[in-house]
């Protein structure tokens, strides 16, 4: 048996505006929405996948997002307008990596190893 992926299933006040925000200003595309207005909804960046769901309750979720060159992803992001909340920085625990809210008080951290996973 081989564990391929895992994705995130984020609570979300409102699913269209959560999807906005993940394809408008995070750069993913739609794999499909359910329901109108939709109740849940897919994106896809590459291989990072989240699936967000309708709820009246959200607690925030912290997800990390391993990518290949932290440095140019942080510059597009701040460009297109993430909020941003932790800087780009090395960190003590062996990662580069900087914090983007959502709208819905999520918490994706985009990270890259200072050194070779081994």
């Amino acid at each position: 048996m081989v564990m391929r992926v895992a994705v995130p299933v984020l609570p979300c006040r409102d699913v269209q505006a959560a999807r906005s925000y993940f394809t408008d200003v995070l750069g993913f595309d739609t794999i499909f929405t359910w329901e109108t207005p939709p109740s849940y909804a897919a994106v896809i960046r590459d291989t990072a996948e989240f699936h967000l769901y309708a709820e009246s309750s959200v607690g925030p979720a912290r997800v990390v997002v391993v990518v290949d060159d932290v440095d140019s992803c942080h510059d597009e992001l701040r460009a297109r307008g993430a909020d941003i909340v932790e800087p780009l920085a090395d960190r003590p625990y062996g990662m580069r990596d900087f914090n983007v809210r959502t709208p819905d008080g999520h918490l994706l951290i985009f990270s890259q190893p200072l050194t070779e996973y081994g």
